[in-house]
């Protein structure tokens, strides 16, 4: 098998993208976003925490904070906050494969979580991990329960702490211990692109050790609806706010439901926004 990640060009081959998830774990689409959107994105982002320097305290002191480490700017709930943010979860060759790759196991597809990390030089390798952890109680299987992506909004590279994946690690049950260092091979990426692996894949963040060379990420993750999302994000998009947003957006946000989950008063959740 190769020792580097499989990548897609434009336009993508929709069933050799879900394949090369399923099956090798992970895959690169070159180009996901423009350089417009990440510049766009990137400016939104450093203006909203120049007006709004205590979410930087904030995320600094979260859970998720503490685990990227002090050399890890981060900004959770991008959606509502972030104009452009809509329109970058919403990307549809990003949503169209989570869609397919997580029908097995659910109807209805949810977001996990919408954030902007910056990685600063000085920043540590993290340990091999699956995102699954969260969810650690799940046994492992063939299906995944969920997608995570990270986009590019700079460049990748090994000297910036370009994320190490462990190709075709994903599916064995929860508690199990991570492979060799030897196995893993970083993601190297150019502005725009976007490294898509099943959660359920033994990944890491690299070393940063260049002298001032930032690596700025726009992650998120896709999920079956019958989990609880990492981001609660019927408080951080409530009602009245949702209300403004594309359909798509409100159902991935979680204002759905699979079957009986997630109802608002025995129905849709879609009720509470014709209220507000």
């Amino acid at each position: 098998m190769g020792k580097s990640v499989p990548r897609l060009t434009r336009p993508y081959d929709p069933e050799e993208l879900d394949r090369l998830v399923r099956d090798r774990g992970a895959v690169i689409l070159e180009q996901a976003y423009s350089p417009q959107d990440c510049e766009t994105f990137l400016r939104q982002v450093d203006e909203f925490l120049a007006e709004h320097p205590e979410e930087a305290d904030y995320a600094a002191g979260s859970v998720l904070g503490y685990f990227q480490g002090s050399t890890t700017s981060t900004l959770h709930s991008l959606v509502g906050r972030i104009d452009c943010a809509p329109k970058m979860v919403l990307q549809s060759d990003i949503v169209g494969c989570a869609r397919r790759v997580l029908s097995p196991l659910s109807e209805t597809v949810l977001l996990t979580i919408a954030e902007y990390m910056a990685r600063e030089p000085g920043a540590h390798r993290q340990e091999l991990h699956c995102d699954t952890y969260s969810w650690r109680h799940v046994p492992g299987g063939e299906n995944p329960i969920a997608l995570t992506v990270m986009a590019a909004m700079s460049d990748f590279t090994a000297a910036n702490g370009a994320t190490w994946v462990v190709l075709d690690s994903h599916g064995g049950p929860p508690d199990a211990a991570p492979p060799d260092w030897s196995e893993a091979v970083q993601a190297e990426m150019s502005q725009g692109d976007a490294l898509l692996f099943r959660a359920d894949l033994f990944h890491a963040g690299g070393a940063n050790t260049t002298a001032s060379d930032v690596r700025r990420i726009f992650s998120m993750g896709f999920q079956v609806a019958w989990l609880r999302q990492v981001e609660n994000s019927t408080l951080s998009v409530p009602p009245a706010k949702a209300a403004e947003l594309p359909p798509e957006l409100r159902e991935l946000l979680g204002y759905s439901h699979e079957l009986v989950l997630g109802l608002y008063k025995g129905g849709h959740p879609a009720n509470a926004l014709k209220q507000a």
